[in-house]
């Protein structure tokens, strides 16, 4: 492998691993489904586009209908009143309209399905967003489950892997160990000051004890008077 394959590998390596460490399963999810909202919002307004062009069309097809009515009634009226040539300028302009109006619902014949199939896509298109939209919210239900098992494994694992007990009578025995050292610090100080030596030598030169006094009292009361 050259030098410049092991290079390449190595950083397309890395990339991948930065990647999966910030992945977020539950973070993905909301965006698909922020991806698909806007993607209907998107067909929601060609819908309303189409719509709007599909009542217009309607609306010449009716006039356009209207017309023809209008005309064809003139033409009766214009013969009856013995003018036929106002009634053929009638009857061509009956003509016009009705070609206007078949036009028109010709081209409405193949927009008005394309509305319903429309409205029926949104329609799925909705219906898919709600069911990831619960999905995801399942998904990161989980995914709150599995990182608190997994804090929950890493700190009994960390408790698991140590001697609590052995880890608490290593510090009780320091505690002992310092009140001993502190007590040696004293009894030393003491011997240094000459204060042991005071105390010795004022125990010479205490009165007898109360033990001694009342021994002393037995002994002369047991003592026959002479």
């Amino acid at each position: 492998m050259s030098l410049f394959d092991s290079i390449s590998r190595t950083l397309k390596g890395l990339l991948n691993d930065a990647a999966d460490s910030v992945q977020d399963p539950s973070r993905d999810a909301r965006q698909i489904v922020r991806e698909l909202d806007e993607s209907i919002a998107k067909a929601e307004n060609s819908l309303i586009e189409i719509e709007a062009q599909v009542a217009m069309q309607q609306s010449k097809r009716d006039v356009a209908a209207d017309k023809a009515k209008k005309y064809e009634d003139g033409a009766k009226r214009a013969l009856q009143g013995g003018d036929e040539g106002l009634a053929r300028e009638a009857l061509a302009a009956q003509a016009n309209a009705e070609t206007e109006r078949d036009a028109l619902t010709r081209e409405l014949a193949t927009l008005e399905p394309s509305v319903d199939q429309l409205k029926k896509q949104i329609g799925d298109m909705r219906q898919r967003r709600n069911d990831l939209s619960a999905r995801s919210n399942i998904l990161q239900a989980k995914q709150q489950i599995a990182q608190a098992k997994d804090t929950a494994a890493t700190a009994l694992g960390g408790i698991g892997g140590k001697n609590l007990s052995e880890d608490f009578q290593k510090l009780e025995d320091k505690v002992t160990l310092s009140n001993a050292r502190s007590d040696a610090r004293l009894n030393s100080a003491d011997v240094k000051s000459g204060k042991a030596l005071d105390d010795k030598l004022a125990e010479l030169d205490r009165g007898p004890s109360v033990d001694d006094r009342l021994a002393a009292l037995k002994k002369q009361l047991n003592t026959p008077a002479e």
